[in-house]
Order: structure tokens, then sequence, then C-alpha cells
């Protein structure tokens, strides 16, 4: 693309947005970025900022000339504010999509409603341990179009978001990697079928040459992969797959349609990892795929710890394992937490609604939780859910909560914190709760 005086307004003074506005300045366009926020509430985002860029506080709307917009992932693409723009002609993407149209490496995309962060790390961990030269970033690291400048590699490894593929035209991955789809962002996004859609673009510009990484016990996944020409490949923690990753007893094995071989064993990963299966499988499965020896990936996933806030073991006290999953966010991140154990589970949930149906996980929480602790203003419409069903009670700060599901453990039971909810009722954001379950723990 060619951005020399070319008029572009960026909507969005957030990281993704910054560095969207530093590329394109470079490139010589004239950037203007906006933020509905007004200029006090930005004035760190200030202190970083090109003084070639041009600001507009308290407006998202576009300049009226402006030729392309760029949007940061927390800009809605039906917004009103962007119709005008809409109505004079002027292209409308995200940051992903300019991002893909000026690179230069091959990309590996991951998607999904829950376990990207943990599974794009661990891709980029085993290539880097396979001798390939590698870059993680997207929606976590680093943002996609900060790398592009940078001399190109063996593949740029992408964590991508729906927010971040709802504006995408041209994005197209050599490896695409589905995890799975269970309803999030519904607030944003308003149905699943929408949703999905939006998933599904991580494939829809791929052909014959290209790979799909599919999760074989999602129904939502075999519906997007249906009609799709790149070469699909599948993973299950249910049983055998003919080309793929699949989980056996207590074994990663990958099969080529040919021969099978066993890649590691569950109880040789870091404990934190044990818990992960699920994320493990695919991110074996690309490794393999980017021509990594299986030799080389049983060596290097011992030495992967996982990621903070994502089914994170924090320590055990008397017996009794505490978790830390603040990153789970929605009710399927729940739903998959909770069937990584077997064992008693005190579970700690709760937060800001994202208009969630938490009555599809009663029949889970029977089966799996032996009491709960709820916090923030989502408690209401899950006591609801539970009516009486199993014992709860209601917490008003993270102290009180984590005491109160320590008195109700026992020796091998895990206190699992995973909320099913947004963070921003309590706490400045998912990190931030993480860390203050995490303090409240070790003070026990």
């Amino acid at each position: 693309m060619k951005f020399k005086n070319k008029q572009i307004s960026i909507i969005g003074m957030a990281r993704t947005g910054v560095a969207a506005s530093h590329y394109l300045a470079e490139q010589g366009a004239r950037v203007t970025l906006h933020d509905s926020k007004p200029k006090e509430a930005l004035t760190e985002v200030l202190k970083q900022l090109d003084p070639r860029v041009t600001t507009v506080f308290q407006s998202s709307t576009p300049l009226p000339d402006a030729e392309l917009v760029v949007l940061s992932p927390g800009v809605d693409i039906h917004s009103p504010d962007l119709e005008s723009a809409r109505q004079s002609g002027a292209e409308i993407i995200s940051e992903l999509e300019l991002a893909y149209r000026v690179t230069q490496t091959p990309i590996i995309a991951v998607t999904g409603t829950n376990g990207k962060s943990t599974t794009t790390s661990l891709i980029g961990h085993l290539l880097e341990r396979g001798g390939k030269d590698v870059q993680v970033g997207g929606n976590i690291g680093i943002p996609f179009i900060s790398q592009v400048q940078n001399a190109p590699r063996d593949y740029r490894v992408l964590e991508v978001s729906s927010f971040q593929l709802e504006g995408t035209v041209e994005f197209h991955p050599e490896i695409g990697v589905l995890l799975n789809i269970t309803p999030d962002h519904l607030d944003r996004h308003k149905t699943i079928e929408h949703y999905a859609t939006l998933k599904e673009k991580i494939a829809v510009n791929q052909t014959r040459d290209d790979v799909l990484v599919l999760n074989q016990d999602d129904p939502w996944v075999h519906r997007i992969a249906a009609g799709k020409p790149s070469q699909k490949w599948y993973f299950s923690m249910n049983g055998p797959v003919e080309r793929g990753c699949y989980l056996k007893k207590d074994c990663v094995l990958f099969a080529d349609g040919k021969r099978e071989e066993t890649v590691c064993r569950i109880g040789d990963l870091q404990q934190a990892m044990q818990f992960q299966v699920e994320n493990i499988l695919p991110s074996v499965l690309v490794a393999r795929l980017a021509g990594i020896d299986s030799a080389i990936i049983t060596k290097a996933l011992p030495a992967f710890k996982g990621l903070e806030h994502r089914m994170e073991w924090v320590r055990s006290i008397n017996g009794i394992d505490f978790i830390n999953d603040s990153k789970g966010t929605n009710i399927g991140a729940l739903e998959k937490s909770l069937n990584s154990f077997e064992r008693p589970i005190v579970l700690i949930a709760g937060g800001q609604d994202k208009d969630s149906d938490f009555q599809s996980l009663k029949a889970l929480f029977k089966k799996k939780v032996k009491h709960m602790v709820l916090i923030g203003e989502a408690r209401p419409k899950i006591q609801t859910v539970l009516n009486g069903s199993f014992g709860h009670e209601s917490a008003d700060d993270m102290e009180s909560a984590v005491r109160g599901a320590y008195a109700h453990a026992q020796p091998g039971d895990v206190v699992l914190f995973s909320p099913a909810c947004a963070s921003f009722d309590m706490f400045r954001d998912y990190e931030d709760r993480g860390r203050q379950f995490k303090g409240c723990v070790q003070s026990l």
C-alpha cells in the first residue's frame, strides 16, 4: 500500500492505535488519531505519540476527507460514528488488516474463544526451540503493525480476536488455528452466529496451499470448516484423529495419516500446563506442520511454564491447590476450566456480566463444584441460576472470597478462581484481579 500524503484517521488511542499512528507517520501519511475520551484522560498516551500525528479528543468520527480509517480493536465497525466515512467511500479496516497488507513474513494466526494466548505463546516457544526465526504478537505482546518494519522472519505467530477480524478484508494466514467457539462478547456481537462468522474470517481467504488446524470436538468449528479449500488437520481431547494430534490416556500423539508417534506425557509437563492439554494439542500440531521434529518438541514442552492468569497454579496449602484463571472472562472459559479437574472444586466466580447465559453451566456446577463463592455485579444473576442447588456464598472483596473458599476446601480439593465475567466492576483489569487473588492466596 502507498501511504505517502494519504489522509488517514485512526480511531482509538490504545496500544494498537498508537502503534498504527507511528507506522503510518513514518510512511509519510497525514495521520489523525481520534479518541472519545477527553484529553485529560490520555496524558500518558500523548507522551508516546510521534509529533507528526494530529490528535482529536472526545470524538470517534473520522475526518471528512479521510481516505482510510483504521480501527483499534475496541471500536465497533458498525458504530454510527463511522457512517459518514462509510458514505464518503473511505475504506475502514482494522490494524490487523493494515499490518497484513504490508508484512513480508508468513503468518500463523490463532483464534477462538478460549486458549488463544497460551496456544500462541506455546507455538512461538516450540518453533524457536526448533530453530525457527519467529516473533509472537497481535492481540498479545507487540502489536502486529509494530513488527512489520523488522526484517522478515520465518513466521509471525499472531493471536487474533473477533474484534480484530471484524475489520479484515484480505487477511490470509498460511496456517490458521481455530480453537473453539463459545458465546462471548455478545454485548457487541449480539448473536453467537455473528460471532462465529467473524471467527470464520481466519479461513475465508485461505487456498489449497494453506493449512487450517481445527478442534474436532467443537461443533461450531466443524460448521466453519465445511467447504474451506485449505488442508485440514484436527486435534481432539476425546479420541483419535486421522491427521493431527490427540490425547490418549496420559500421552499426546501426532498422526499424519500413515503413522502415529508419541510426542509427550502430560505428567512430564509443568504443573500449570497439565491443566491445559487442549492448548498443547494444537500447539504441537502446528509445530510439526512447520517442520519441527517430535524429539525437539518433546524436550521443549516441559520448559514452558504457561502464562500468568491462565490456569496458573499459585500454590498448594495442606493439599489444596489454588488456581488463578482470572483471564477466564466468559462461560466457555469457565466450562473448560471446570472440566480440567477430576477433583472437588471450590469455585470463586463472578464480576461484570457480559450478557452471559449462566443457565448453561448449571448441570456442570452440580457435577464439579462442591461450594461457590460469588463476587461482583453478576452475583444475583448467578444465584438465580443456582437456586439453592448447592452451597454458595457472597463476598464483597477478594480477601474475603479467598478466605471463604479456603474455609470450605479440604485436602485434595482445588480452589479455582475462574470468574466467567469481566473485571471492571471491582478491578482495573483481569491482570489486577488475578494478582489480587494471588496476593490473598499467598497471605493465607
